[in-house]
Order: C-alpha cells, then structure tokens, then sequence
C-alpha cells in the first residue's frame, strides 16, 4: 500500500504500478483499498476491467475509460470513422495520449485496469504505448495480472507490486486469528494444499464456519450452490455464459423473463457472497472461480442452446462472435452462422485497429469445415497488418489455392498480389518464385478491364519483381505513375514501397529519400500501419546510405513505433542496424552477441533474409578482428546457395577477397576471373553492389591486378560520398572513399589514393565507424610509407594499434604494431641455419629452398626479380606460345557475355545449365590468363618456376610464423610472388 500512495505523490508526473500475483491473492482487493485513499487524496479514480471469457470489444476496456475522462470524441478516435486524424494506428493511439494529456491536465486521475492478462493484443499495445507516455501525464496508471504472461515492457519506470500466497505460517496464523483453532500441524498442511494459500480460499472457509472443512474453495463454493433455489441456480449458470459481469437484461431475455424478476431472485445468491450488484442494471460473480462453478450446473446441450440464443440477443459484434463460435459445434447451420457472424465482428476489428483480434478470431472461423477464399483473404490480411509475414505468405498461398477452385478471377488476383508480401524477392526458393510470378501472371490475365486498379496493382508488382531478375526499372516507376492517377491512396502507398525496393540500388539513394518519405504520408493517411512504419523504415535505411546524421533520430523513431504497434517484421529490421552500429562503435563482442538474438527474430518473423543477415554481420565481425579466413568456407556456402539471386554477387566476391587473405591465391584468382569474366561493368547493380565492389578491390590489391583496380575505381568514383552499406544498412564497412584509395594505389597512383584515404580516414570518424577509421588510417600510413613519408606513417599506425587494440582487433593490431616496429626484414646466414627478423626480434630458422629465395629478394627491396631466375638462375627462357589464341579468346568472351544476358530471364532449370556452361567458360579463361589480362602461355620453365617460388616462399614463411608471428606478418604483406617476385618494404 505504501508504494501506491508513493506513486500518487507526485501527482504532476505520471507513474506505471503493475500488480500482479496468482488468482484470489488480493490484487482487485488491494486495488480497492489503494482507489478509496486515492480519493481521499484528492485524485479521480476510475476503474477498467478486462474480459477473461472471450467476446469482449476491441480495445476493451479502453474506449468506456476514454469517454469518461476526455468526452466521447475521444473513445472515437479507436474507429476508423473518426475525422481530422491519420488512420493509421499509431496516429490514432498518439491522438489518444494528447487528449488525455489536455484532459487530465487539472485533474491528476488514477486509473485502475484489472485482469490485463485478459485483454485483447490491440488493448495490451494501447497500455504500453499510454504507459510510455505517462511522463507527460498527470496519471497513476495501476494494472493487475498474473504471472508469466507477455504484458511486460509497459514502462521503463514501471513500479512492480507482486503479491503472493500465504506461506503455511501465514496459513496458520491467519485461520487462528479468525477463531479456527486446535489447528494440528497436519491438518493445516493440508488446508495450505488445497488453499495455496490463498487468501480468498481462506476466507472462503473461514465464512462457511468450515474449521474441519479441507475440500479447498470448488467444494465450498459448491456448498453454497446447493443452498440456493433451484430459480437462483439456472439464472447464475445461465447469466455465466456472458461472462463475469451480467447484465439484468440480457440475462432476462435469455431466461425470457422480467429484468425485475432477475434483480430479486440473484438476491440469495448476494446473500451467500457468490455475486455482487450493480445497481439494478446488472451483478457480478465474486470470482472467476464462482462463474465456472455456474456453469458447470449446465448440461451440455444448455450450454449450446444459451450461447446460441445469445447470439441474438448480445449487440457487440465481438460478443455476438463469441457467442457464435461456442455455439458452433450444435448444427452444420450454427457452425455457418458463427463463420459469417466471426468475419463481421472481424471487420469491424479491423477498423479499429485491432488487427491481431481480428486475426485470431478468423482463424477461429476457418476451423469450421473448408474456408472460402473470401475469408482465408481476410485472415491473411489482417495477419498481415500484424506484421507476421510469414504466416502471411501461408495464407495467401492457401487462398490463391481456394481462389481458383472456385474460379473467382477478383479475389484471385487479390490473393496473387498478397503472395508476394510486403517486400520484393520474398520467394527466395527460385521454383517458389516463378511459381508466384506464374500465378500473377495468369491472375492479371483473368481480369476483365473493368477492374483497373487491381490490374495496375499486378503490372507493379510484377515489374518490381522482374527488376530483381535484370528487368527496367522504368517499368516500375511508368506503373507507379498511372496507379497515381487512380486517386486510390492504398494502391499508391503499396506501390511506392515495391518502388522504393525496386530502386535499391547505390545510383538512387536520394529519389528513393523522396519515395520514402510520401509513402509514408500516403500510407498514414490510407490507414495502412504495415506501410507507414515500412515508409519509415526505409526512410530511416536511406539516410544511412547517405551517411545522413538525421539517420539515428530516425531509428529511434522507428524502433519507438515498431514497439508501440509490436510488429516484429520491422523489430527484425531495427534489431539488424542495432548490430551495425555496435560494430561501428566498435563493440564486437557486443555486437556478436546481439548478432545471434536478430537471428532468432529473423526466424521468429520468418524474414527470407535473416540468415544471409547474420551471416553478413558474422564475416563483418571477423574480418575487422582479422580473422576473415575463419569464414572462407562459411562464404563459399553462402555463394553457392540455390536462393541467392543472380545479382547478388557480392558473396563471391566476398570468396575471392577472403581467400587472398588467406593466402589461397589461386582460390582467389579463380574467383575474381569468375566474377569479371564478362567485364566489371557487366556485374549487376543491387543494394549489394557496392560491399561487393569492395570485395572485388580488395581482392585485387592482395593479387596485385592493376587492371580489376582500374576498372573497379572507374565505375566507384562517382559513389565516393557514400558509405559502403548492403542491403537496408545492416553492416557499414565505411566510406567508399577507402575503397577507392586502396584501388588507386593497386595501380599506382599514390597521390589519388593518399587524398581518398585522407577523406576516408575524415569520413569515417564522422560516421562514428572507430574499426574503418582505424583501417583507413593503417591503409592510408601504408600508402605515405610508399612515399617516403615515414614519419606521418608511424604515427597514423601508432593511432590505428591503439584503436585496435581498445575495440579487440588483436590481430590487425599485430600486424599493424609489426609494421610500426619496421618493415625492413634482414635474413643472414648463422652456421647452417638463417637468422631472420628487424631489431628486436629475431629467430633462427632451419635452410629451406624459400629462404634462400626470401634472403635474395630481401637484399635487393623494390626490385622486381623473374621467378625463373629465382628458381633457376636465369638459365632456361619461358616459352611464349599462348594456350588461348586471340580468336578464340574473343568467341570465349563473346559466348560469356551472351549466357550472362540470358541467366536473368531463364526458367530455373534452363538457367542451371547457363550457369554451369558460364562456370566452365570462367575456369577455362581462368587457366588461360595471367595478371591484367594477359594471355597465359603453355607451362614451360617460367610457369613451373613461378609455381614453385611461390610455394617455397609460403613454405618459409610458414616456418617464420610458427616462431615470429609478427615478422611472417610483415613478409606477407611487403613479398608479392608471381612471373617477377618482388619484396617492398614502403608499399
């Protein structure tokens, strides 16, 4: 009690006192004790209480509570009929909290919701979103409920309250105090049993002067059942049926009696503590115990016939539904009746924004025998508009089946549209997908032209998916353009958002800014919340694209929202930049964690991309901690996987850039050449493109191409201002400025790439992105190193270790503090054996054929040295036959870009065979083509010995790291092996 009158202390701020407890353990009790000294101290107190026995109104008990402390005007605003408020949901619930706000304003209220595990989930989300608005209210917001069920989150201040039974002391205490004595332990033991304590119980016993009575309350209470009439009986057991509270008249039309005679006959039942009155107008069972006890007195067949007249006389629709659907089982005609009954009362759900009530009471509808497509639509709408995606597309599916069977071209095209969901590319599956495009086709070819907004509708959608496959995007924005002259607010707000994911793409950052923000002034205005929050999802996407510091306002924004209306599609989406930014701030472990629950979520919501998002994060993760080689073959699985599309190739680039990391360069060559085979600018543009690029680039500094480099930097350049982000943003592996030094100092402008990494490094740090900043200024030292800036270069790598080290980047920071300490190796012969190593490290190492070779490369830096002469002293020329010749390499090429054109439109299988002949194509290139391009010649002494020298080299090197981790370190990234080997201790 002294927490709730602490709670009304302050009354110029609002406060959440959440009460919970078991049943019968005093918490209405308690509650009413709290509103009596409430008024006592000045404050209105008014009372709510939820319906535990199904049929209750949506929202409910909201709509009675708003009217009497705001006006009617205000209990409105939970309709969809309501004017001068935006019809989305959390417009109307924003509405509500201003109102109360002006209304309570000179009157500090409490408020009382009993039962709340009893409310609807629309009823629970207007709790929360009120409670998290209580700062601005002069309201005590008190609720009750019982354990373990999903009510919390309501209030990051919430003041809990758990009562809990009496302990057998307690038990014992209490029933001596109330005159029950020569209580032997045993005895009480076993009235503690059946009790548990409750107080209730207890008091239950202790009024039926039941000292030696131990049956526990369902017995007492069927004591007192058995002392009523047989009149008194009926009307509880009958009046049960419409819940915990009666009302005189409605119980009276179903007994077919007077009102007046209800009030006097449910007098003994006053008497005997089993019911409450309220006036004349209606009673109320004591507890939800006495109710069950009621209507256990009904047969069977009682219990249907009353449910089924009630249908009839109950006038909310959400009651007539309950009523329905427990009167269902009685006859075929009943059970069509509770159908129609259940879409009706769901429909009127649905405007006032209780989706997800809606949706469970159509489920409720289709469990009677096969449901039309009409309803099936209906219920995967209103499942849709909960957020649960997936659960929608099983819908759809199943009423496009139904759709068909009953050969209704309309609602078949509706069903069609709902298959593809909300955004682009669900189907991963590609026989899943053309199986979906099939149907929209077929469905766009069924309808007559009378039905013009339904037909724009499938050309959309089917443009939209078609960009996904290599289609126009000017296909989509012509159809956006002629659904806008419809003047239909709801098919726009759809086909802004398919418009927006069609255009998702690094060249239309800032048009789709634009699209995103009408749709969301469109979709609010259609009171479609699905569409207004994904508006400001992709909103919120788009300014992290543009590297827009307005970006993290907008994420709470988003979050706030995705909250408020609980919709766990876009909480996925809200949970996946939660762990860009903990990556960005450099909180890895953090970050991997919180990695690992978006997984979960992603998979609750059923989202077709949670695994490639995880895997996303996870590559991120590991790379900056240096440990990408861990996930080379994680990458090559995510490459090969038959639902990445064809445009999406930044997994294979990812392959090739992980595998030159780790010193597979063969593995990488093969990649690349794979990827580029075709020419880059052949390579598709997605939402991916450019943290594939990246890849790409890295890839080439590692393999030294210049030409990929050149080609890469080419089409990068005008894309220098964003941040390097796939997808809606869900890792961020800074500015692409970086990506564009690293590719010009691949081919050799230092001087380009000292200013793009300069901005990088600037970039970077603006973007709060600590581990790019620190790469950025290791990638930048490297390059002024190669200039002879030694000094400027220490620094930045002395700054970089530091960050590293601080973020737990341990083996960047290695290699970078090996660099700092020098990049000048010295190897000289000690007996037998090789002293290796800078001033202050070095190790003796055993004689291999790769240390000699190191030892003549390491005495002569920055000069390029044949591998034949290496291996063989120069004694024997290569040969230079080429294996390829000019002609056919052109057919080959020509036959590659030709297959490339096709994949996108092939059916599955035909596509399969595309891939595979391109594959084969890529390898035989491959096998064919050295560095930059040039033809490879048949293997003759300068290919064997630049076989050999290489792995030689990797070899000793190899044996160096067993002992000296951070000499290997510098080896590996100052010796380039290949036709000329050369050592550079500056580059």
């Amino acid at each position: 009690m002294r927490r709730l009158e602490y709670a009304w202390r302050d009354t110029d701020r609002g406060r959440l006192v959440a009460v919970s407890g078991p049943a019968g353990v005093g918490k209405t009790r308690l509650c009413e004790e709290a509103s009596v000294r409430a008024k006592a101290a000045g404050l209105r107190v008014l009372w709510g209480r939820c319906w535990s026995d199904g049929g209750a109104p949506a929202l409910w008990p909201w709509q009675p509570l708003l009217a009497e402390l705001c006006g009617p005007e205000t209990a409105a605003l939970l309709s969809s009929d309501a004017e001068n408020v935006d019809p989305a949901r959390f417009s109307r619930f924003q509405a509500v909290c201003d109102r109360l706000a002006d209304a309570l304003e000179h009157a500090p209220t409490m408020l009382v919701i009993d039962d709340l595990h009893a409310a609807d989930p629309g009823a629970l989300l207007l709790t929360r979103f009120i409670a998290k608005a209580l700062h601005r209210l002069p309201l005590v917001l008190v609720v009750t409920h019982r354990p373990g069920l999903p009510i919390t989150d309501l209030g990051d201040e919430a003041l809990p309250i758990a009562l809990r039974p009496f302990d057998f002391d307690e038990t014992h205490d209490y029933l001596v105090t109330n005159g029950i004595e020569r209580l032997d332990s045993p005895l009480t033991d076993t009235i503690h049993r059946l009790t548990d304590g409750s107080p209730l119980f207890l008091r239950r016993l202790v009024a039926l002067g039941a000292a030696d009575f131990v049956g526990g309350l369902r017995e007492a209470i069927e004591q007192s059942f058995a002392q009523l009439t047989g009149e008194t009986v009926r009307l509880l057991a009958v009046g049960a049926i419409l819940g915990d509270s009666v009302s005189s008249a409605e119980v009276a039309a179903l007994l077919d009696v007077r009102p007046a005679q209800v009030i006097d006959t449910v007098e003994c039942a006053v008497q005997a503590g089993l019911v409450t009155t309220g006036g004349t107008d209606s009673f109320e069972f004591s507890h939800d115990l006495v109710r069950q006890a009621a209507l256990s007195q009904l047969t069977g067949a009682e219990l249907l016939d009353a449910h089924a007249r009630a249908v009839d006389i109950v006038k909310h629709s959400a009651r007539k539904a309950h009523h329905a659907l427990n009167a269902a089982p009685r006859s075929a005609a009943d059970a069509r009746r509770a159908v129609e009954v259940c879409r009706s009362a769901a429909a009127t759900m649905v405007r006032r924004f209780s989706y997800e009530q809606a949706a469970s009471l159509l489920a409720r509808a289709a469990e009677f025998g096969e449901p039309s497509a009409e309803l099936l639509l209906e219920w995967a709408n209103a499942v849709l508009a909960s957020g649960r995606l997936a659960e929608a597309r099983v819908l759809f599916d199943r009423a496009a089946d139904a759709a068909q069977d009953e050969r209704d071209p309309v609602l078949y095209a509706q069903t069609a549209l709902g298959l593809g969901g909300i955004w682009l590319n669900e189907r991963r599956d590609q026989l899943e997908r053309h199986r979906m495009l099939g149907v929209q086709r077929k469905a766009l070819a069924g309808l007559s032209e009378q039905e013009v907004t339904l037909r724009c509708r499938l050309e959309l959608r089917l443009a939209a998916e078609l960009v996904y496959s290599g289609g126009p995007v000017a296909e989509v924005i012509k159809a956006v353009d002629e659904i806008r002259l419809l003047n239909d607010d709801r098919a726009l707000a759809e086909a802004l958002s398919l418009c927006h994911h069609a255009l998702l793409t690094p060249e239309h950052v800032r048009e789709r800014l634009v699209i995103a923000q009408e749709l969301m002034a469109v979709a609010a205005a259609a009171g479609i919340d699905i569409l207004a929050l994904q508006g400001l999802c992709w909103q919120t996407v788009d300014l992290f694209h543009l590297g827009d510091p307005r970006a993290d306002r907008s994420l709470a924004e988003l979050r706030n929202r995705a909250d408020m209306l609980d919709c766990h599609s876009v909480r996925f989406i809200v949970a996946a930049l939660d762990v860009m930014l903990l990556i960005r701030a450099g909180r890895l472990e953090e970050a991997e964690e919180q990695a690992g629950r978006c997984l979960a979520l992603g998979n609750e919501v059923g989202d077709a991309d949670a695994i490639a998002y995880y895997g996303a994060h996870l590559l991120a993760i590991r790379w900056l901690q240096g440990r990408g080689a861990e996930l080379l073959d994680l990458a090559v699985e995510m490459a090969n996987s038959p639902t990445l599309i064809e445009a999406e190739f930044t997994f294979r680039a990812t392959v090739a850039h992980l595998a030159a990391d780790a010193g597979r360069h063969d593995q990488a060559r093969s990649a690349l050449a794979r990827l580029t085979v075709a020419g880059m600018d052949a390579l598709p543009r997605s939402s991916t493109w450019l943290s594939g690029m990246l890849a790409i680039v890295e890839s080439a500094a590692s393999l030294g191409d210049a030409d990929v480099a050149r080609q890469a930097y080419d089409l990068l350049l005008p894309f220098a201002e964003q941040p390097t982000m796939p997808s809606l943003g869900v890792v961020c592996f800074g500015s692409t400025e970086r990506t564009l030094g690293i590719a010009a100092a691949t081919f050799g402008d230092l001087d380009r790439a000292v200013g793009h990494l300069r901005r990088a490094v600037a970039t970077n740090q603006r973007l709060g992105n600590r581990p790019m900043t620190a790469c950025s200024k290791a990638d930048l030292a490297t390059v002024l190193r190669r200039q002879g800036e030694h000094r400027a270069a220490e620094e930045l790598l002395d700054s970089a270790v530091n960050e590293a080290t601080a973020m737990g980047m341990r083996q960047r920071a290695t290699a970078w503090a090996a660099g700092r300490t020098s990049r000048h190796v010295a190897m000289r012969r000690q007996d037998t054996r090789w002293l290796v190593g800078f001033p202050g490290r070095e190790v003796l190492v055993d004689d291999l054929i790769g240390m000699q070779h190191l030892a003549r490369l390491l005495a002569h830096p920055d000069v390029s040295i044949p591998a034949v002469e290496l291996a063989h002293g120069g004694a024997e020329a290569a040969s230079d036959q080429s294996i390829l010749d000019d002609r056919a390499r052109a057919a080959y090429l020509a036959r590659a870009n030709e297959i490339a054109g096709q994949i996108p439109d092939a059916e599955p299988a035909r596509a399969e065979e595309l891939r595979r002949e391109l594959d084969a194509l890529a390898a035989e290139l491959d096998a064919t083509t050295g560095l930059g391009g040039r033809s490879r010649s048949f293997t003759g002494p300068a290919e064997r010995a630049r076989t050999s020298v290489r792995k030689a080299i990797k070899r000793a090197v190899d044996v160096i790291r067993a002992v000296a981790p951070e000499v290997a370190a510098v080896l590996d990234s100052t010796i380039s092996t290949g036709f000329q080997c050369v050592y550079t201790p500056d580059r």
